[in-house]
């Protein structure tokens, strides 16, 4: 175990998915899960950013228990972290950039305009071909991906934690959106990027990948 780990499981139990888990992520590293259903990689995105309180055990983050924390450091906590939630997890009354543009506007104190302009080059970086002031109700499946694509990019985080990223897609263009996350892994040395998917079935080539795979309460 590494104490310096910027995230860490530490004797974790979170059930009925994880029982007494040990396992730290380290600085740079990308590591896929195969967590066995959508239900336990929502339950883990959640467990990793606060949102589920361990059973018993800890998860620490920065060097922070998340479960003592209060709200006014956690949430400052939550401002180094960026998770894309299946399907985009996006808003549906606000306008495509607006929805990219909302998470800069909550944790950063800089201008609206610097935001604004942030936002619109993350749409362009994740492939975004739609008109960028719809909601999400009138753009297309894959263009709502790209939005929630866009955000992560647009934060610029040090940890990344993605829910089932292009899953649903053709193989295609999920493969790409995968590139994309890569290559933005690749931009900060120390940044962590974690993949949560149900099944097995999602291959990286040519990416240096730790894959562990969630069974009966492990992380192996």
């Amino acid at each position: 175990m590494n104490a310096l780990a910027p995230l860490r499981l530490v004797n974790t139990v979170l059930e009925p998915i994880l029982r007494g888990v040990s396992r730290d992520f380290e600085k740079g590293s990308v590591t896929k899960i195969v967590a066995g259903s959508a239900w336990n990689c929502t339950m883990l995105l959640e467990a990793f950013i606060g949102m589920q309180v361990p059973d018993e055990g800890s998860i620490v983050l920065f060097g922070e228990n998340l479960e003592d924390l209060p709200a006014t450091e956690l949430h400052e906590i939550r401002s180094r972290i960026s998770t894309y939630i299946h399907g985009g997890g996006l808003i549906a009354n606000l306008k495509a950039v607006e929805n990219v543009a909302l998470p800069l506007l909550y944790h950063s104190k800089e201008s609206t305009d610097i935001i604004s302009e942030k936002a619109f080059r993350a749409l362009n970086r994740a492939g975004y071909d739609g008109n960028p002031f719809l909601p999400p109700g009138r753009i297309s499946a894959a263009q709502r991906v790209a939005v929630g694509l866009a955000r992560v990019f647009a934060a610029n985080p040090e940890v990344v934690i993605y829910d089932r990223l292009g899953d649903g897609l053709p193989e295609a263009e999920r493969r790409a959106l995968l590139g994309l996350a890569l290559d933005f892994h690749r931009e900060r040395p120390d940044r962590i990027t974690i993949f949560l998917f149900p099944h097995k079935n999602i291959i990286f080539r040519d990416a240096p990948v730790t894959v562990l795979n969630l069974s009966e309460g492990q992380l192996s």
